[in-house]
């Protein structure tokens, strides 16, 4: 578990007890969290989305079980808060096409949701830190437009080699 992680689980176990001093620091540590979770899901309206999923999570602090990982608790209410605004925009018929699309969510639940943005996000600071060549090498094979021979397979071997390398170093197994 990362330090940022354990930090999280330590302040939201104390202020799931009762301990009130928890609030200030824990919500410094989940804000960035949440608003950046909120949006890479909604083009408008994310920070009163992260606004209301923090509320909802400090208003059910007393239902939190210590067995639980806070994070994925944290992320888990604002994925719900932001499935509930994409279902008010269709409502209001502010929806677009695209939001139509994104409210099917291919049957994750909000945890697995939270799960699957954290890792995309991973993986994308992964991809940033390749070098142009290993990046180029890796979208080749992204689109079937791997080319013949063994220069390009040992150019992909290597490739791999350092995504694996840096998703170690960064994010560790």
């Amino acid at each position: 578990m990362s330090a940022l992680r354990a930090e999280l689980q330590r302040l939201m176990v104390r202020l799931a007890d009762g301990d009130r001093g928890a609030f200030h620091p824990l919500f410094s540590l989940l804000w960035p969290k949440v608003s950046a979770f909120a949006k890479a899901q909604l083009q408008s309206d994310a920070e009163d989305v992260a606004q209301q999923a923090l509320f909802k999570l400090f208003e059910k602090a007393s239902e939190f079980d210590p067995e639980q990982d806070a994070l994925a608790w944290a992320l888990g209410i604002a994925a719900y808060e932001v499935r509930t605004a994409r279902k008010w925009r269709l409502r209001r018929g502010e929806a677009s096409e695209e939001g139509l699309a994104s409210l099917s969510d291919g049957g994750r639940d909000p945890e697995q949701q939270a799960i699957f943005t954290q890792l995309s996000s991973c993986a994308a600071q992964v991809f940033g830190a390749l070098s142009p060549d290993d990046q180029q090498t890796l979208l080749l094979v992204a689109r079937g437009e791997r080319p013949k021979g063994a220069t390009f397979r040992k150019r992909l071997q290597r490739s791999l080699s350092r995504v694996q390398n840096l998703w170690r170093t960064t994010h560790g197994e």
